[in-house]
């Protein structure tokens, strides 16, 4: 059994500056270090040759002061190293970059890659399922378990609404989880295994500037929220406005369109993501391209989305819905395609883009159109940064997350053309577990938020409060990595987005990753014992312990 491990060497996301001028990432000086996800498929190579007797690989791709992290895998135990460099990679986006490791797959051949799900300074997840695509191996993305049998793997898979097992055949790529183990840490040792150099004479004809996206311009968020503080009195006014205050559902409406141009859109496992990215369009659209989705949810669940024709694909998975994207693709005027940054949709839209050689912009928070051109807005190094990108290829892909967009159009008599789909993919499904109703899903009007300032024995406290409320809760990635709240219902970057009336944030430090999820809240209070810079963010703020606060909270529940 051969392993490679495919890692990164990121800037330390902390000490990123901007500078205004030269609109430019200043990173001089800043530590250079493993990708933290990356480290656990190290970990992860490592535990399967303890267990199973592999030959292990690791791989990156990088200038040569990469080597430091190859050298560090193997004193954790990886058995040989490769550094993939030459000028001529420089400056690849992440298609050409998944083209140059495939290239690499193809030469060491081996029956198992692993990576990690993304990289903190990009986070587009995009790399893991497009190397499968071009290397043909079969794919799973977030994988928290992995047990090897034979010719096939056994594995757990964390999904959007519950945990998944299923066997898998080899050979394939997944991307691994943070739950998947703990990374130990690097020994101090010396290493004897000599690095292989794979450059431009070895992976030939692939070169960075043949990168199908590029960035026109980048800008750092700044946020037009003047915090007031208040006190707990006043706190209990704001929320009860927002308890009684009704979203506006007065819709736009879609009228009908005759043209061969095609706008497309994805409705793959969410609706009401569907529904978002159908507004957004049909907002962008200005009526001049005919409006289609493909997906794989049941036309009752998505009424009212805003298009003019749903072909609805019965019974599909993920590898039926790319290649029938694909085909439609090659045969109809198709000019851009928005697709969900839900766990799915992204691996479905990395296989069409890698299929198609077309530029994928993952995990937009927002779009627009100029000169034909689909203008995509994306959120880069912990969030604090947009990078602005346009596609060279055509039709110009991104992907969007959940709550990114208001909606604002609807339709009700669209066309349904429904297929009946088969399964494509290698793959028997063992068990699922669903996640459950004990949490609400992230959609209601009022969502707390749950920091590391949020003491554990509180947390069960405040999901009490939440249900009597008809409240959601949802929490920071360092939370959810704690094991506190489940992985679906972390707010953030890499979580999702939410657009509530009320949002409060108890326990909060206020970093760029978790306001980039808030940022369409209509009110947000934040709740912390000292002045931090979830201030900086929010409408209102209160000074005050969080244990204190959520026990004066529950008193005022349970006595109205």
């Amino acid at each position: 059994m051969k392993i490679l491990v495919f890692i990164k060497q990121i800037p330390d996301i902390n000490d990123i500056k901007f500078d205004e001028n030269t609109k430019r990432i200043i990173r001089s000086g800043v530590k250079l270090m493993i990708n933290s996800f990356d480290k656990k498929a190290v970990e992860e190579a490592i535990r399967l040759d303890e267990k199973y007797n592999c030959d292990t690989y690791v791989a990156t791709m990088g200038p040569p002061q990469a080597m430091d992290i190859l050298k560090d895998s193997i004193k954790m135990g990886i058995k040989h190293g490769i550094l993939i460099s030459d000028k001529n990679f420089g400056g690849s986006d992440t298609y050409i970059t998944s083209r140059i490791l495939s290239e690499a797959v193809k030469i060491i051949k081996p029956d198992l890659v692993l990576t990690g799900k993304y990289s903190l300074d990009g986070e587009t997840s995009q790399v893991p399922p497009e190397i499968a695509c071009l290397s043909n191996y079969n794919f799973k993305s977030s994988i928290s378990g992995i047990e090897i049998k034979n010719n096939s793997v056994t594995i757990t898979r964390d999904e959007d609404n519950g945990i998944r097992t299923m066997e898998m055949e080899l050979p394939a790529v997944l991307s691994v989880s943070e739950k998947i183990n703990r990374a130990r840490p690097v020994p101090n040792i010396q290493i004897k295994e000599e690095i292989k150099i794979y450059d431009s004479s070895i992976i030939k004809n692939i070169s960075g500037k043949e990168s199908p996206t590029e960035v026109i311009d980048t800008y750092k968020i700044e946020d037009s929220r003047k915090n007031e503080f208040i006190d707990f009195n006043k706190f209990i006014d704001i929320l009860n406005s927002s308890k009684n205050n009704i979203k506006n559902n007065n819709y736009d409406k879609l009228y009908d369109h005759d043209s061969d141009e095609i706008f497309l859109g994805l409705a793959v496992d969410d609706s009401i993501t569907s529904r978002e990215i159908s507004s957004k369009i049909a907002e962008i659209n200005n009526n001049k391209m005919k409006i289609v989705f493909i997906g794989n949810i049941d036309p009752e669940k998505i009424d009212g989305m805003s298009c003019h024709e749903y072909i609805y694909l019965k019974d599909s998975d993920n590898l039926y819905i790319s290649e029938y994207v694909i085909n439609y693709i090659r045969n109809n005027n198709v000019k851009h395609i928005l697709c969900p940054s839900n766990l799915n949709g992204r691996d479905i839209s990395s296989y069409i883009a890698a299929s198609l050689g077309l530029g994928l912009t993952a995990d937009c928070v927002d779009i627009s159109l100029k000169d034909g051109k689909m203008i995509q807005y994306k959120p880069s190094f912990g969030g604090g940064i947009i990078a602005v990108i346009r596609s060279k290829t055509s039709p110009d892909i991104a992907t969007v997350r959940k709550g990114m967009f208001k909606i604002k159009y609807e339709s009700y008599d669209y066309f349904v053309d429904i297929v009946n789909a088969e399964k494509k993919e290698k793959i028997t499904e063992i068990s699922y577990d669903s996640i459950g109703n004990k949490f609400n899903k992230l959609n209601t009007n009022i969502i707390f938020g749950i920091g590391t300032g949020v003491k554990r024995d509180y947390i069960n406290k405040l999901m009490e409060i939440a249900d009597k409320m008809h409240a959601s809760i949802g929490a920071t990635r360092k939370v959810v990595d704690m094991h506190l709240i489940p992985r679906q219902f972390q707010i953030g970057l890499t979580g999702i987005s939410i657009s509530p009336e009320l949002y409060i944030a108890i326990g909060i430090s206020g970093a760029d990753n978790h306001i980039v999820g808030i940022r369409y809240s209509k009110k947000i209070v934040a709740v912390n014992t000292k002045k931090s810079d979830i201030f900086k963010h929010s409408d209102y703020g209160l000074i005050m312990d969080s244990s204190e606060f959520i026990d004066k909270l529950y008193d005022y529940i349970n006595s109205n």
